[in-house]
């Protein structure tokens, strides 16, 4: 329960490795590696949350949820492409295809709806559809070693 950094590397051993006869977490991953991959060259300093099937004890999971997290400043620094990126990121459903829920959102500590705001992600993360608690996964985009 609760925010987990982690890396490429250990996510796969806990979500993958663990788990030799399945099907779907392999797929999965590899999803997870192309977005951090696409992060990673778009260059935009922020957070990943993954969350989801992914991250449960489920052998076969349909499915796992990653947030791209921005604080406000580096929303407003990003360059046209950045944006471009980012903006793509979270209107663009990668569900579909790719069985990601993905989000973009944008928080900064000194809004007045900051604890709200924070608040009501933390809860859409950590809980699954029947309420049960959970973790999360947290990565530093970009990330200095090549995923």
């Amino acid at each position: 329960m609760g925010f987990h950094q982690t890396d490429l590397k250990a996510l796969d051993r806990l979500c993958v490795e663990y788990f030799p006869t399945s099907t779907s977490r392999p797929r999965l991953m590899n999803t997870l590696t192309t977005v951090v991959s696409l992060i990673n060259r778009a260059s935009i300093p922020a957070r990943l949350w993954i969350n989801g099937g992914l991250l449960t004890e489920e052998p076969d999971p349909g499915d796992f949820s990653a947030t791209l997290v921005l604080v406000e400043s580096v929303f407003l620094g990003l360059s046209a492409d950045q944006r471009e990126f980012f903006d793509w990121f979270r209107t663009e459903s990668l569900y579909q295809q790719y069985h990601c829920d993905n989000y973009g959102m944008v928080i900064d500590a000194d809004r007045d709806d900051y604890e709200l705001m924070q608040t009501y992600w933390m809860r859409q993360c950590r809980f699954d559809r029947g309420r049960k608690s959970r973790g999360i996964a947290e990565l530093l985009v970009p990330s200095l070693a090549r995923s």
